[in-house]
């Protein structure tokens, strides 16, 4: 368990690091900050600063020049002292001030006397940066000053809090469906994140660094299996063992992200102490550019077995992949060992290295040990070991010399030895097979070329001379291949290539190249592909090069149809909500966002029984089933109680999912709702209401449209028996000739109209009634109506 204050810093770099300000671009907020500053107290500088873990770094400044750095290390920096407490850190002279006497900013350039400065703090308290005032003479600050320092120290937490907000605002509306995907991870400028975890909470909060390394985009919180489960296996129970510890010592670890790519991590995980109350986790991350393997810290050693082969030389050579010996005048063994020995085993019986080695390959392997006597130059040498009941297994060898003091009779060479384990890389001593590159230029029409890490060779094919209209260049070294790809991609390929060959990683880099200006622009694809020598590091390095161009030119097409898809759906729906197999939500679009959490965070792979408690997730997966199984399902209404939504969902496959479209139908839930109550009160109603289509401009045929109970109280007949039907029969014989004449002009005219009359119902009796005529249009569609009111009169 960590101390309390070890705790504070760790929530405090938290916090620093969620704000996603460090070395980031000037902002004008910020330099007005200081602008104001400079003028308003008269002083030699002013500074806006955040401090990290090991620095001070300064977000604006003005004065202060004389370091030509953004940063300072933490250990001599004055502000650091300043976000220790909430009040202002006032020293009218430097070198009179314990705390800060010996700091080289006071004893040397830029000879600071003269300090004030104020903590700048989060919404939360935490104590992140600091607004400072500097004068290169002792100086008193006054009352008034101090509180103006305070006000603009407040001013910039503003403009702080602003920033934040607005970055979210912007990454809440990024579309779920993307022209491009965040397949790649690159090394980011900020190499320091953070994760938070309350409790036994299921869901874990992550900084925007973090979030960033994990190419994920809105998701400031993920589920904590979702989150452990991204560690490689090798590693995860030593990560778990360290996160549980809690205690801020420094363990390293890898992840694999979705798109394959392994990401190195060092962590320091900090716990609140039991007494404290809240149970917290923090992590503080640093991203480690090359891959490595853990720290002995976070992984409990192990005995080697090899250890105990050392005492037979025959049995040691061969379990062993990398070996060292050391050889008298006679080649005799005279000691053994592992490379990274520091004490190596003594040979009793001293067997001849050349016993161990096959018999064609001796004469010159013996050729090179006498060089190396002759001339002390540390040599390389091929051959093949020569091993009871096995095949030969081709072996590189290192030559040299004892160190000075060392060598004498007994002592005279050292061989390091490497089995060449992945046997496809020595087919020849030119540890190249020349038809491997040109089957593969004949299948996949490609330009090929290999490099051999410990030989320098470089194979480059005549394809691959063609498309890169390189037939003319000199090639014949690794240099001059990387010059030629730099030139044609613009990048820097020499990075790339060591990098592929450290992390052992293929990777793939694509570009748009116009040779001549007349042919047009081509796109290719250089792949570089390393070759594993079945030891943990690679041999070799395998390329090829594409001409892509006419894919290109399909993804473009495709990106754009994308585009407008992306277009239609945000028309035709009001958002979209991705799920896994699970039904755990992986991503959620700004517009379903509002719909589906309200005010709530949205949190990576959370169920989403846990997000809506009130959906029934049995329906979800029998649509799911259904979908599976006939390629469509029908939709799902859902009255949402969180945001006070009535929601529907319409449902796509995927491979490995759900895609849900959701509709906002709150307003027709609403609209029938009212419809169902006015037609429960027409019902109430005695008088008989019918309802037609227009008379004079329909092309169809005189239609009744509606018809209420009623109307089988004064006719006698069924509701269901003229919806539908020609009316005219209702009203032609049944109302006196002059009356009905009348009638119809009105409904030929589109024209109000009420009429005293008499109607005859089945039965032969005529029933006094006042008939209404008022024509209208539907307003959604435009659609000409008319509506007819049986009035039955007491008299």
């Amino acid at each position: 368990m960590t101390k309390p204050n070890e705790v504070a810093e760790a929530l405090r770099l938290a916090e620093l690091y969620q704000l996603a300000i460090l070395d980031t671009q000037p902002e004008e907020g910020f330099e007005a900050v200081v602008d104001l500053g400079v003028s308003a107290f008269n002083c030699s500088s002013c500074i806006v600063s955040f401090v990290d873990s090991d620095r001070q770094w300064f977000k604006a400044r003005r004065g202060f020049n004389s370091l030509h750095a953004d940063e300072t290390p933490r250990d001599i920096s004055i502000c650091t002292h300043t976000i220790k407490k909430d009040e202002p850190m006032v020293i009218p002279d430097c070198t009179q001030d314990d705390r800060v006497k010996d700091s080289p900013l006071v004893t040397g350039s830029p000879w600071i006397r003269a300090y004030l400065g104020v903590p700048i703090k989060t919404p939360t308290g935490a104590r992140v940066g600091s607004f400072c005032l500097i004068d290169t003479s002792p100086r008193n600050w006054s009352s008034a000053e101090i509180k103006m320092a305070k006000s603009m120290a407040a001013l910039a937490e503003v403009t702080l809090s602003n920033r934040q907000q607005q970055t979210l605002h912007t990454n809440s509306r990024a579309p779920i469906f993307q022209s491009g995907h965040r397949s790649d991870f690159a090394v980011h400028e900020q190499a320091y994140a953070s994760w938070r975890r309350h409790g036994d909470e299921s869901f874990v909060a992550l900084s925007p660094n973090l979030e960033d390394w994990l190419c994920l985009s809105q998701s400031p919180k993920v589920s904590w299996a979702w989150f452990n489960s991204l560690i490689v296996r090798e590693h995860r129970h030593d990560v778990e063992l360290a996160r549980e510890l809690g205690d801020g010592k420094v363990f390293q670890y890898q992840i694999q992200l979705h798109n394959g790519r392994l990401l190195t991590l060092k962590e320091r995980t900090y716990k609140t102490p039991e007494e404290a109350g809240e149970a917290l986790a923090v992590g503080l991350l640093q991203n480690v550019a090359t891959s490595a393997q853990l720290p002995r810290t976070a992984v409990q050693s192990r005995p080697n077995p090899l250890d105990t082969l050392k005492t037979n030389t025959l049995s040691f050579l061969a379990e062993s992949t990398r070996g060292k010996f050391v050889l008298d005048l006679n080649f005799k063994l005279v000691q053994l060992g592992q490379v990274d020995d520091t004490e190596l085993h003594k040979v009793k019986d001293n067997p001849s290295v050349l016993e161990f080695i096959y018999e064609e390959d001796r004469d010159q392997f013996i050729r090179e040990m006498e060089t190396v006597l002759g001339t002390r130059l540390k040599k390389k040498a091929f051959a093949r070991i020569r091993l009871p009941d096995s095949k030969p297994i081709w072996t590189r060898f290192v030559i040299e010399r004892p160190a000075t003091g060392i060598e004498n009779s007994r002592k005279a060479l050292v061989l390091q030895y490497t089995k060449m384990v992945n046997e496809s890389t020595m087919v020849d001593r030119n540890l190249f097979d020349q038809t491997l590159l040109g089957i593969t230029e004949k299948l996949g029409g490609l330009g090929t070329w290999f490099y051999h890490v410990d030989s320098g060779l470089l194979k480059v094919s005549d394809q691959f001379k063609a498309i890169c209209k390189a037939r003319e260049l000199p090639l014949g070294s690794i240099f001059e291949l990387t010059e030629l790809l730099t030139r044609l991609t613009g990048k820097n390929m020499a990075s790339t290539l060591i990098e592929c060959i450290n992390n052992r990683q293929a990777t793939s880099v694509e570009c748009e190249v116009d040779f001549d200006g007349l042919s047009g622009h081509r796109w290719f694809r250089f792949s570089f592909q390393p070759i594993s020598n079945g030891l943990g590091s690679s041999s070799g390095l395998y390329g090829a090069v594409e001409d892509i161009t006419h894919t290109k030119h399909l993804a473009q097409e495709l990106s754009r149809k994308s585009a407008e898809l992306n277009q239609v759906l945000n028309a035709l729906t009001d958002g979209t909500l991705e799920l896994d197999e699970a039904l755990q939500i992986e991503a959620i679009d700004a517009k379903a966002r509002h719909l589906i959490l309200g005010r709530d965070p949205f949190i990576h792979q959370a169920a989403i029984s846990d997000v809506l408690p009130e959906l029934d997730t049995q329906e979800l997966r029998k649509r799911q089933a259904t979908l599976r199984r006939e390629g469509t399902a029908t939709d799902y209404e859902f009255f949402n109680p969180k945001t006070d939504r009535w929601l529907r969902f319409k449902f796509l496959s995927r491979e490995d999912g759900l895609t849900i479209l959701l509709r906002d139908i709150t307003q027709r839930k609403a609209m029938y709702r009212d419809l169902f109550m006015v037609g429960s009160a027409i019902e109430q109603i005695n008088e008989v209401i019918m309802v037609t289509n227009d008379l004079g401009s329909n092309a169809t045929t005189f239609q009744c449209i509606y018809l209420n109970s009623a109307f089988e109280n004064v006719t006698g007949q069924a509701v269901s028996k003229w919806l539908g039907r020609n009316p005219y029969p209702l009203i032609a014989d049944r109302l006196p000739l002059r009356d009905f004449r009348k009638l119809l002009v009105y409904l030929l005219k589109r024209e109000k109209l009420t009429i005293t009359t008499r109607y005859e119902t089945d039965a032969g009796a005529h029933v006094p009634c006042e008939i209404l005529v008022s024509p209208f249009v539907d307003k959604e569609t435009g659609t000409p109506w008319s509506l007819i009111v049986f009035r039955p009169s007491s008299a």
